[in-house]
């Protein structure tokens, strides 16, 4: 089964927020974005909802 991956670029559009704010989130916050090279990071649909629920509880 094949999991809904979102790039960067669609968190960017999905949130009106830019690249270095991204970045930001995935120092600070935690977010479970997946590294395939320097340029290219997506994350699992799933894993966002798991991490945008644990947001709203802290």
């Amino acid at each position: 089964m094949i999991k809904e991956r979102l790039s960067k670029q669609d968190l960017m559009k999905m949130y009106n927020v830019d690249r270095t704010t991204i970045e930001e989130w995935r120092r600070r916050f935690g977010l479970p974005m997946i590294e395939i090279s320097s340029h290219s990071k997506y994350i699992r649909r799933e894993d966002l909802l798991k991490w945008e629920d644990k947001m709203k509880r802290d």
